[in-house]
């Protein structure tokens, strides 16, 4: 789970165009990760499924990530997709979710992208019985290759709290940069967390597709 943190579509080379109507231009982002795995742009439509999903696996996630409490019903839901929906709209934020099988398995972000100095942070996290398939690190390759191909950006981080296996193995298995740890940066109710950085470079990516 490395962390999680709009309706518009894409135009030519993956520049915003600004509305905030729910259309059936939100269908431009969508990713087809194997044959039974898709991420989709979330909208307010998913507000009901993704609050399921999040209280069946309230006690799995809340250890890792400090908005779970927060959600407590369909409606706060609702209303942080309606935020997302607006950041995505202004190019600041991508929340997508990862369906599996029909099922909605999790969500993953583009966060804080910044197309002036080309950077952006990628957050995700998986329900239990999701884990171990290998979902999430297709996922990230699909939004590292959207944030490199389309948005044209030069670097892409993932902060990961040291403890949490699953989720700092996957920027090392994509071959991510560890770039040091940020001490207490962070905190999970009483706790105070530290944080790995693990970055990636749009030429360093380009090289490792390229064989």
């Amino acid at each position: 789970m490395g962390g999680r943190e709009p309706a518009h579509s894409f135009g030519q080379e993956g520049i915003p165009r600004p509305h905030i109507e729910q259309s059936h231009d939100m269908m431009a982002f969508t990713h087809k990760l194997d044959e039974s795995t898709d991420m989709v742009l979330l909208d307010l439509r998913h507000a009901e499924e993704l609050f399921a999903l999040i209280d069946a696996n309230r006690e799995h996630l809340r250890q890792w990530l400090p908005w779970v409490d927060s959600h407590t019903s369909p409606e706060t839901v609702h209303v942080f997709l309606r935020e997302m929906l607006f950041k995505f709209a202004s190019g600041s934020d991508i929340q997508a979710g990862i369906r599996h099988e029909g099922r909605l398995a999790g969500e993953i972000g583009l966060h804080n992208i910044n197309t002036d100095v080309g950077t952006a942070e990628i957050g995700y996290w998986l329900g239990a019985e999701f884990e171990g398939k290998g979902l999430m690190t297709k996922a990230c390759v699909a939004m590292l290759n959207y944030a490199f191909d389309d948005l044209k950006l030069n670097r892409v981080q993932i902060r990961v709290e040291p403890a949490n296996n699953r989720s700092r193995a996957i920027p090392r298995r994509l071959g991510f940069h560890y770039e040091g740890t940020l001490r207490q940066v962070g905190r999970i109710r009483e706790r105070v967390t530290d944080l790995e950085v693990y970055s990636m470079l749009k030429a360093e990516w380009e090289s490792r597709r390229a064989g």
